[in-house]
């Protein structure tokens, strides 16, 4: 009887009106980790608010892991240490300043830190959320005995199977419809780092993430090749989350370089996906501001036609093929077609091979760790003879990559070496335009050459487009011969482009002027450029008007914001109530 009623509940897709656009906001996690305080996370919100954000839709306000005591009660609890004047005047104060407020909890026995977790008492927590007027519950995966890591006290734990799978669906369920039994709308997002929750995410949530933590360029590039194949699962009724966005500024524990951090932020709201701010608010860069503020790479993201983004070109590697599918009692099914990749082989620790005596070969027993193990007492044997280098007794009993209970990654295959390529993603909007994103993932400058009929254009590849350039770089692509030649820097070179048809009047209707002000008060450090990016004081207006505003890849560019500075007010005069014409690079 539970499986009928499982199965009749998970048949209807949530439905509530709460993300008919992918959800923006801010994730504490990459900045503060498990070292939460009330005080600094209120001057983050301060400043997420005085920054402009808020007002640009970054409207959630979501706590991560160690929000809670180390011991539970009836219901979580607030860890007073971090949050003294308790968890619900925080939320209070986030709503008094129009943020929403997000919470965190765990499927598992503990949250991934160790904190007490919201399992066998979704209901509980649930009533506490509510009247705590929480509005999105972020639902990670640690330690959970049925779909998760080993845990040596549980006998049988340490794989995910597809009754795994079910059971772990299951226990999203049932804070799901805890949640929706408190009669306050909450947003359910899914941390079970797995492509196959693609399948079910719309049953149970509002978003899903669909694979590992995103802590570097080559996470960010395994994170595409997820995405490109879960097109179908992506809409107006949830979405496929591929992480949280990095940024470059210093301070936060995990950071990209300020190129990749604007081609994760270009693709991200191209595919398109939630955006949650992961970086250090407190001391974001000038080159970061404007970046995440950048109003049309979000309307972009926004687009209330939803239709999801594809890969119409690229250069990279095989990459696993997933065939997903639901089982009749709701259990995902998982298969992963090899594609042409070559089997992983083991872990020898920092490094992968295909085999245990390849692990150490020409370094001896030294290099014979991870999966692999040495044969005999170490230092007696001969350093050439990796014959001596096995695999594990452990290692035998690992689980089939289909049923590997950890976060969905591919580590051989998202190395620097594996991602010496380039990616285009195309992606309709609905005033007719069309959205394109181009990424050098590669460690050397590229150029690609695309034919413009690859695009699927709706009004074909003969008639000439107009190309609007969403960060104004500053060399703008050729469109030759029905041809767009890219142009893109090494590491995280890219465009975003918006492509639309010529109009055969000499006369081009005129873009809206938007003024996106940044009341930012960011520390000047001694050197203007901190690893790659600006650092600057002061108040800083960028104007999103297709072009008035250069802004090179490099960063460099933001220091013409000061300059302008001086011209601010005639510009504004000057602009009001005047038409211009577009940025053109036709």
């Amino acid at each position: 009887m539970l499986r009928l009623e499982f199965l009749f509940t998970l048949a209807q897709a949530l439905d509530d009106a709460l993300v008919k656009a992918p959800p923006m906001g801010y994730n504490s996690w990459n900045h503060f980790g498990c070292t939460l305080n009330q005080e600094e996370l209120s001057k983050t919100a301060a400043s997420l608010k005085d920054l402009g954000f808020l007002e640009l839709g970054y409207r959630y306000f979501v706590l991560d892991d160690c929000w809670m005591a180390k011991t539970r009660g009836v219901t979580l609890e607030a860890d007073s240490n971090a949050f003294p004047s308790g968890i619900k005047d925080f939320g209070q104060k986030l709503h008094e300043m129009n943020f929403l407020f997000g919470i965190y909890t765990c499927r598992g026995v503990s949250t991934c830190e160790g904190r007490p977790s919201s399992r066998d008492h979704e209901e509980a927590d649930a009533k506490a959320f509510a009247e705590w007027e929480v509005d999105f519950v972020k639902n990670d995966a640690c330690w959970d005995p049925d779909c998760g890591p080993e845990q040596p006290t549980v006998p049988g734990s340490g794989i995910c199977d597809i009754e795994g799978r079910r059971k772990a669906v299951l226990r999203y369920q049932r804070m799901k419809d805890a949640m929706n039994r408190t009669g306050r709308p909450m947003v359910h997002s899914l941390a079970g780092w797995q492509p196959w929750f693609a399948v079910v995410g719309s049953q149970l949530a509002h978003m899903w993430r669909v694979g590992a933590d995103v802590k570097d360029w080559d996470g960010v590039y395994e994170a595409t090749r997820i995405m490109e194949q879960l097109r179908e699962y992506h809409g107006a009724q949830g979405w496929n989350d591929p992480d949280m966005l990095l940024g470059s500024s210093r301070g936060a524990t995990l950071k990209l370089t300020p190129l990749q951090s604007r081609a994760q932020f270009s693709l991200w709201a191209l595919m398109p996906a939630p955006l949650m701010l992961g970086a250090n608010v407190l001391e974001l860069s000038p080159y970061d501001a404007l970046t995440y503020s950048n109003l049309e790479a979000i309307e972009i993201n926004q687009d209330p036609l939803v239709t999801p983004a594809e890969v119409v070109y690229h250069n990279c590697p095989p990459y696993p093929r997933f065939v997903m599918g639901q089982r009749a009692d709701g259990a995902p099914e998982f298969e992963l077609h090899t594609n042409g990749v070559q089997d992983p082989g083991v872990v020898c620790g920092a490094h992968t091979a295909p085999n245990c005596p390849a692990c150490c070969q020409g370094h001896g027993e030294g290099w014979c760790h991870g999966e692999c193990e040495w044969l005999g007492e170490r230092g007696n044997g001969n350093p050439d003879d990796d014959q001596n280098c096995v695999l594990s007794e452990k290692a035998k009993k690992k689980p089939a990559a289909e049923n590997n209970p950890n976060p969905w990654q591919r580590k051989d295959l998202k190395e620097s070496s594996m991602h010496q390529c380039q990616q285009v993603w195309v992606r309709r909007l609905t005033n007719g335009q069309v959205a394109l994103v181009a990424v050098n993932f590669a460690s050397k400058a590229a150029t690609v050459d695309l034919p413009l009929s690859q695009l699927r254009l709706p009004w074909g590849d003969e008639t000439p487009s107009i190309l609007w350039d969403v960060w104004h770089v500053a060399k703008a692509p050729e469109q030759v011969h029905g041809h767009l030649k890219l142009a893109l820097e090494a590491d995280g070179g890219h465009y975003m482009l918006k492509l639309e048809q010529k109009s055969t009047q000499e006369d081009l209707p005129a873009k809206d002027f938007k003024e996106v002000s940044l009341r930012a008060s960011l520390q000047m450090p001694s050197d203007p450029l901190v690893n790659g990016s600006v650092q600057g004081t002061g108040t800083m207006t960028e104007f999103v008007m297709g072009g008035f505003l250069p802004i090179t890849n490099d960063g460099t560019g933001a220091w013409s914001i000061f300059a302008l500075l001086l011209l601010v007010p005639a510009v504004l005069w000057f602009c009001r109530g005047q038409s211009k014409s577009p940025h053109r690079l036709d």
